[in-house]
């Protein structure tokens, strides 16, 4: 999912998804919001009538989602949503609409769901000063109609991020550790960065966040020919298709 003034072909070059999914032999899907339903080809994540399985920008894509997934018989439990800045808050925002549906999220430089409500409520939110950790939980709990989500999560934060600001990501860790009923997580340095991991109460690692040293509002390890993509960091795209779907085959 590309973030705003992006689109799919950019958002493409940046991460070398294509690349990692021919590896591996994943089909991509790449939703592209148009500039007429946002001058600066922002999803409208922010916006209610884009946040419910059945409305807006979410059940279009979900709908998406579906006709690819039945033309190519993909397994169930395999759909998993990447998204940068906008598209990762639009990521959350499928999950939280379709947990049957999305199995695990990818999230570079977003936020926790409904963490901010119209546009001033966006701003806000990208400030740092949007919906607590907690809350954001309760209510993905609540848009979901289910009683437990039990999807899987990486999420990606630059430590000098002045678009989204970091506290973004706080708030994501604990909204996903509350969904997957998480014990106290771990934290390493690795590769450069600061990882916490988080498992559930068998053992399985459910959650991951990266924080990121030098990197502001970009893709971590992507090609600096795609917008807000820096070579600096860990490869976020390798690390979350590991963490989400299991390594490459050899």
């Amino acid at each position: 999912m590309h973030g705003c003034f992006q689109t799919p072909e950019d958002l493409a070059l940046g991460t070398r998804l294509n690349d990692a999914a021919e590896r591996r032999g994943l089909l991509v899907l790449y939703p592209a919001q148009g500039p007429g339903d946002n001058v600066s080809r922002c999803w409208n994540w922010f916006d209610p009538a884009h946040q419910g399985r059945r409305s807006g920008e979410v059940a279009e894509i979900l709908a998406l989602v579906r006709e690819v997934g039945r033309a190519h018989a993909v397994a169930p439990g395999r759909t998993v949503v990447l998204g940068l800045s906008a598209g990762g808050f639009m990521a959350v925002n499928l999950l939280c609409a379709a947990p049957d549906l999305v199995a695990g999220v990818g999230v570079v430089a977003g936020g926790p769901y409904r963490c901010g409500v119209g546009e001033a409520g966006a701003v806000q939110c990208m400030r740092g000063q949007g919906l607590a950790g907690a809350a954001a939980a309760a209510a993905c709990l609540a848009a979901s109609g289910t009683s437990a989500i039990r999807a899987r999560a990486s999420l990606w934060q630059g430590a000098e991020d002045t678009v989204v600001a970091p506290a973004n990501l706080a708030a994501l860790e604990t909204m996903f550790a509350r969904l997957a009923g998480a014990v106290a997580g771990t934290t390493e340095r690795q590769e450069g960065a600061l990882r916490a991991r988080w498992r559930d109460a068998e053992g399985r690692a459910v959650l991951e966040a990266w924080l990121v040293p030098g990197l502001g509002h970009a893709w971590s390890g992507g090609d600096p020919r795609g917008t807000h993509a820096s070579p600096r960091g860990p490869d976020a795209t390798a690390h979350v298709l590991d963490f989400l779907l299991g390594p490459p085959p050899r």
